[in-house]
């Protein structure tokens, strides 16, 4: 169980800092006038994989009987989850440079979420 936690807190981690760099390259590609491109969307799928790798590992924990001390720590999980699969789907394969600033605030959103349920994990 050590282990999980363990992997838990780090992919945590990981996963924040990625989610940061997404959010600021985004953004870094709006001012500069550029639009979503394939580069961008394989790094969010990166990112994604990450996520659910994380809430996974979150699954077990809880189910070995492990819990947040604030359960709205799981709320953060399932919005962190369905973040980018949602943003993917609202501009439906549009390229513009307006889309470009929608990922860039959506990856800032997703590292808000990944520090605040960091906040209110607790200890396991």
């Amino acid at each position: 169980m050590q282990t999980l936690i363990l992997l838990h807190d780090r992919l945590a981690t990981t996963m924040t800092l990625y989610a940061l760099f997404l959010g600021l390259w985004g953004l870094y590609k709006y001012v500069r006038g550029e639009g979503l491109d394939g580069n961008y969307l394989g790094a969010i799928i990166v990112a994604e994989v990450l996520i659910i790798v994380q809430a996974l590992l979150g699954f077990a924990l809880f189910g070995g009987g492990l819990r947040p001390a604030r359960l709205v720590h799981i709320l953060y999980g399932i919005m962190a989850v369905i973040s980018f699969p949602a943003t993917y789907a609202y501009t439906r394969g549009d390229d513009s440079r307006r889309v470009m600033l929608i990922w860039g605030l959506v990856g800032l959103f997703v590292f808000g979420l990944a520090v605040r349920a960091q906040m209110v994990q607790g200890a396991l």
